[in-house]
């Protein structure tokens, strides 16, 4: 299970959670992104409103996040149509950046549209 390194986190017109990784990692990427932006949100169909998932490859194709489950130790995260699961351990990172981490989740569910568990 690959470890994060480290987490950048936003709430500005975007709420943005970035996870970072060490080289070498089982998916082959180094950052691993989970963002919504709910103000121009209204203008996307619904079958498009939600949170993004994102990582390091030029896919065009938008992947939404559909559930997440989140303890101290790791974080499993999927997502709907292009159906992926991802684990990711979280015992490199602080404890208050994983505080910071529960929250900004909390924030990206504004609307309940994401299956969020936290342990």
């Amino acid at each position: 299970m690959d470890k994060v390194r480290f987490v950048n986190l936003e709430n500005d017109e975007d709420i943005v959670i970035g996870l970072s990784f060490d080289e070498g990692t089982e998916f082959g990427i180094d950052g691993f992104i989970v963002q919504r932006n709910a103000r121009l949100e209204f203008i996307l169909p619904p079958e498009e409103k939600g949170a993004c998932v994102t990582w390091d490859d030029d896919d065009d194709i938008r992947v939404l996040l559909d559930k997440v489950i989140i303890d101290r130790k790791e974080i499993s995260i999927e997502t709907k149509g292009k159906y992926q699961k991802y684990q990711f351990d979280l015992s490199k990172i602080s404890e208050a950046e994983y505080k910071e981490l529960v929250e900004h989740f909390q924030l990206i569910n504004f609307d309940n549209s994401i299956n969020i568990k936290i342990c």
